[in-house]
């Protein structure tokens, strides 16, 4: 935290802490290209991640319920669009929701890296 030399009284955090992970402060995602990104019940939506480092080897990806990614929705899958152009910096992914998907809640896209969760983005919504 530093002190803002105008207000010093007002701290300024001119280094953010990743809420995720704050010993490691890689942000995988910028944001996703639509948000919200409408999943149809029973349907797939396509959708890209944008951010950094995305074509690391390992990294998974899910939806939850929580920023934290503890409450993983198994009634969505999250997964790379094998179809699409990969680059480091915007990836193609597919959204699926089944026909139970409860479609009154936002969810977060989960990315993890050797079972640690690394990244998450708002921003999930069946419809």
């Amino acid at each position: 935290m530093h002190v803002d030399p105008v207000d010093p009284v007002d701290p300024v955090d001119l280094d953010p802490v990743d809420p995720v992970d704050p010993v490691d402060p890689v942000d995988y995602i910028d944001h996703l290209d639509e948000n919200p990104v409408e999943v149809p019940k029973g349907g797939i939506k396509y959708f890209d991640i944008v951010g950094n480092n995305l074509l690391t080897a390992g990294l998974e990806f899910y939806a939850s319920l929580d920023q934290a990614g503890a409450q993983r929705d198994d009634e969505i899958k999250v997964y790379i669009d094998e179809f699409g152009t990969r680059r480091e910096e915007r990836l193609p992914m597919i959204a699926e929701a089944t026909e139970k998907a409860d479609d009154d809640k936002v969810r977060w896209v989960v990315i993890e890296l050797n079972g640690n969760i690394v990244d998450t983005e708002q921003g999930l919504t069946v419809i």
